[in-house]
């Protein structure tokens, strides 16, 4: 169901790495720091339109396999150089990606398949990249982590209600014994620091500032519109985690997603909104229960129109419809 109308999602985070560029310049950070940022834009769109617009067989593939490469390359953090015994970016030349921040989303995609083996899949791996987080250390993306999963794992639409609870305590549990570890390293101005440069510069700046990142959260919000049971709660989770995203940054030096300078978080809310697209497109609740039905006597359900990806955002969709001819004479009209 994702129509040309979604198609300004792609643009949403704009604003913001437009307003984090403009404070840091205030403060005397060349606009080059935030070249990862428009290259990971670009490369984020471009990722989202192609698995929006492809066939539902890469879908599901995407869904039984992105939540493992996000468990791998963030795993993979901890056998790189690190900065004082934190281990959190992946080197790529002569930049370093935060590879949580970058792939966390997928680990939700997953989550909601309608394949109750890649379901049970995704919440084992989000376990697995928890206690990543704790050896890192990383306190702010394992809250970011136990937040998001909350509703997803106690709504009882995903899995099974008491399994998820407790999976749903484990991430909490291991999310504090994080916040036991923490790290050495300095802020950086643009980077941990952006949203009190904002503050200082004004209260203008603040208002721009606190504006762009509110429209970050729109993704979640048309997600929390739906009446469908699993597409709310992922709205409430991903709504949940850009919150608590922005919020860690206040208790310690921790990336501002978007607005400070990275292009990690930008990859993260691309993913963010692929996810939250391909669930509209497939509004169904899977079933929470792995074994075989009973078999269903229920009349057939009507086909689903056709889907629209977001290759059809162009001018002809601004346009209306032409109108249809009149019925012949003698010709009931249908």
């Amino acid at each position: 169901m994702p129509t040309a109308r979604h198609a300004w999602l792609l643009l949403v985070p704009v604003p913001a790495i437009a307003v984090g560029a403009a404070v840091a310049s205030l403060h005397g950070v060349e606009i080059a720091a935030f070249l990862p940022n428009v290259l990971a834009l670009v490369l984020g769109a471009v990722g989202a339109i192609a698995l929006v617009s492809s066939k539902p067989e890469v879908e599901q593939w995407a869904a039984r396999w992105l939540p493992v490469v996000a468990f791998v390359v963030t795993a993979a953090t901890l056998v790189t150089p690190g900065l004082d015994g934190v281990h959190r970016w992946l080197p790529l030349g002569p930049l370093r990606l935060h590879a949580s921040a970058a792939l966390l989303p997928w680990l939700f995609l997953g989550m909601i398949s309608p394949e109750p083996r890649a379901r049970t899949r995704a919440v084992l791996l989000a376990c697995g990249v928890q206690l990543v987080h704790v050896a890192q250390p990383d306190a702010a993306q394992a809250t970011v982590l136990a937040a998001g999963a909350l509703p997803l794992l106690a709504g009882g639409k995903i899995v099974e209600r008491r399994f998820g609870i407790l999976v749903a305590a484990l991430l909490l549990g291991l999310a504090a014994v994080a916040w036991t570890r923490p790290d050495s390293l300095a802020p950086v101005d643009h980077v941990e620091r952006i949203l009190v440069l904002a503050a200082e510069s004004g209260q203008w700046w603040s208002a721009a500032a606190g504006a762009a990142a509110f429209g970050l959260l729109a993704p979640a919000m048309l997600a929390m519109r739906t009446s469908d049971g699993p597409t709310l709660q992922l709205g409430a989770g991903l709504g949940l985690y850009g919150c608590v995203a922005i919020g860690v940054t206040f208790f310690g030096n921790h990336p501002v997603p978007v607005l400070g300078a990275g292009a990690g978080p930008v990859l993260g809310w691309y993913a963010m909104i692929t996810v939250i697209v391909l669930r509209l497109r497939v509004p169904t609740a899977p079933s929470s229960d792995p074994t075989p039905s009973t078999p269903d006597h229920s009349p057939p359900r009507s086909s689903p129109p056709p889907r629209t990806s977001w290759r059809s955002w162009s001018v002809s969709a601004l346009l209306p419809a032409p109108a249809r001819p009149p019925a012949s004479p003698g010709r009931t009209a249908r």
